[in-house]
């Protein structure tokens, strides 16, 4: 266990260390009183298991060392130990992140004590929810897919028992549908973040799982910005770009190859542009089909917008804007 202290009074130093080490006895402590010293703490490798730190410092404050220290180590439990706060800076202390604050006094040693076993206990139960919680969201991810894979699989056979071409032809669209979520779902699932996924990686391995079962010979290039995008965002999203390359597919490249490009990058204000362009001869999308429907639909879900230049001397582009709205990516 490695706990850093930081103050700018050795003596303070010492004392608090000497209390410490009745609740962390084989601890490796980390004395931090300037920058320098800090850096070393806070090296590559070297993560805090508890940081107790002094308010006011004469080359920075007992804020930024918390934000140095949970950098490093994101679940660092943290204890303020200082003389020189108040009321105000206990409330903002807190709000900051500290687990504690602690007045600085030789009377209070062992409330300091007392503190940071509490911190380390309390860090130690949220490691153990939020690794339990992954677990957990692993198995939930895991069973989805199977589940999604069940459904494929179940539309597959559907399909084949019929004799209708319009009704076979519409459950085909409908397995694509669900297979471009089972893309989406398993990509979220190897990036191991249950709450973002990387796009730019879904859109090729989705553009080849189409590309796979075209009897063309279609060409295609990417653009794509690698873009973490919020999963509320990423389904609607996931199935719209499933529409437009299907829909080029069908349209714009029916018994002939072609030149498809996939664009997708961030805006300025956090938002995104996805393009689908083809080369196909006068519009390469059917405007007013189920699909293109399905498109404008999830835009205006996610409060964005649908553009399609048809008729273009190189065939159709579509373009879907999603604004950012303050999202984080």
């Amino acid at each position: 266990m490695r706990i850093v202290i930081a103050d700018d009074d050795p003596d303070f130093r010492t004392l608090a260390i000497r209390a410490l080490r009745r609740e962390f006895e084989d601890a490796e402590y980390i004395e931090v009183s300037d920058q320098d010293s800090l850096d070393r703490a806070l090296a590559f490798g070297r993560k805090p298991d508890l940081l107790v730190s002094d308010f006011s410092l004469g080359w920075t404050d007992g804020f930024e060392l918390l934000r140095a220290a949970r950098e490093a180590a994101p679940e660092c439990p943290a204890i303020m130990f200082t003389g020189t706060g108040n009321e105000e800076i206990a409330v903002r202390a807190i709000k900051a992140g500290f687990d504690d604050y602690v007045v600085k006094s030789s009377k209070q040693l062992r409330h300091l004590a007392a503190a940071a076993r509490m911190a380390v206990a309390r860090g130690d139960t949220r490691r153990s929810l939020e690794e339990n919680r992954d677990l957990l969201t692993q198995e939930l991810y895991h069973r989805l897919h199977n589940n999604l894979q069940l459904i494929i699989s179940l539309i597959s056979f559907t399909q084949r028992a019929l004799q209708d071409t319009d009704a076979r032809e519409k459950l085909d669209d409908l397995g694509r549908r669900v297979q471009a979520l089972s893309v989406l779902q398993e990509r979220l699932y190897r990036g191991r973040d249950y709450r973002r996924v990387g796009f730019a990686a879904f859109l090729r391995e989705l553009v080849d799982g189409l590309m796979g079962v075209h009897p063309e010979a279609v060409g295609v290039s990417f653009d794509l910005q690698d873009v973490p995008v919020p999963v509320d965002t990423a389904v609607p999203l996931a199935l719209t770009a499933n529409e437009l390359i299907t829909n080029a597919l069908k349209h714009a490249f029916k018994d002939r190859g072609g030149q498809l490009a996939i664009s997708f990058r961030n805006t300025d204000d956090g938002g995104y542009v996805l393009g689908v362009d083809d080369d196909g001869p006068g519009s390469g999308t059917s405007t007013d089909g189920l699909g293109m429907r399905l498109v404008r639909r999830l835009a205006q879900q996610l409060g964005g917008a649908v553009e399609i230049t048809a008729n273009r001397p190189r065939g159709t582009a579509c373009r879907v804007t999603v604004p950012g709205r303050g999202r984080v990516v």
